[in-house]
C-alpha cells in the first residue's frame, strides 16, 4: 500500500491477450510524476462482453509476466470474485487498500461509459486517463476531468486473437498466445 500524499492509477481491462500497447500504457504512466503506482486489474470477465478467450488465470499469469515494472502491481481483486464484477465496485474496493486518483481506459470504451454501472460515481470520484490509439482525438465531454494518453503501438487484442500484429506480443508469452488463440506462426 501506497501512503501520504502519493497517487495510484487503477488500469483495469480483459487483458485477451495483454500486449505491447499495454505495457506501453503503463510506462507512460510511471513516467508521470503525479502518479506513484498503477494497479493492473485483469477482469474474470468483462460485463459488457459474454465470454473471454483465455481463461482469468491464464491472462492473469500473462499480464503478471508482461508487466513486471516497478511500480506495477498486477492485482486479482476481480478474479477473485469468480465473476463479472464492475468497475465501481473494484474501484471502491481497492480505494481501501490504495490512495487511488486515476482510472485508466482505453478510448475504445468512451461510446458505452456512460452506461457504466454508477458512471456518476466514477465521474466524481476519478481523473480519467484515456489511452488512444495514433492521431485519434475523442470526445472527452462526459468526463469530469480527462487526459489523453497517446499509444504508439497500433494493435489490439482482438486483432492479435485474429491472427494478426503477433509481434506486438511479449516474447514471454508469445508461443503460449499462439497456442491459446490457435493462431499460425507465419503470421509473424
Amino acid at each position: 500500500m501506497v501512503k501520504g500524499s502519493q497517487k495510484a492509477a487503477l488500469f483495469g481491462g480483459s487483458f485477451d491477450p495483454p500486449h505491447l500497447g499495454h505495457r506501453q500504457i503503463l510506462e507512460k504512466l510511471l513516467e508521470d510524476p503525479s502518479i506513484d503506482q498503477v494497479i493492473v486489474v485483469p477482469a474474470w470477465l468483462n460485463p459488457f462482453k459474454e465470454l473471454s478467450h483465455a481463461s482469468a488465470f491464464q491472462r492473469l499469469e500473462w499480464c503478471r509476466r508482461v508487466f513486471d515494472l516497478p511500480g506495477v502491481e498486477v492485482n486479482d481483486y476481480e478474479i477473485r470474485q469468480g465473476r463479472p464484477v464492475y468497475t465501481i465496485e473494484t474501484w471502491q474496493a481497492l480505494k481501501k487498500s490504495y490512495p487511488l486518483s486515476y482510472l485508466v481506459i482505453g478510448s475504445d470504451n468512451l461510446s458505452s461509459i456512460t452506461q457504466w454501472k454508477d458512471f456518476e460515481t466514477l465521474n466524481r470520484e476519478a481523473i480519467w486517463i484515456v489511452a488512444t490509439r495514433g492521431e485519434e482525438r475523442p470526445d472527452l465531454s462526459m468526463l469530469r476531468e480527462a487526459q489523453i494518453l497517446p499509444v504508439e503501438v497500433p494493435v489490439s487484442s482482438t486483432e492479435i486473437r485474429r491472427g494478426r500484429g503477433l509481434e506486438y506480443v511479449d516474447p514471454r508469452i508469445r508461443e503460449e498466445v499462439i497456442r491459446t488463440y490457435h493462431l499460425s506462426k507465419e503470421t509473424l
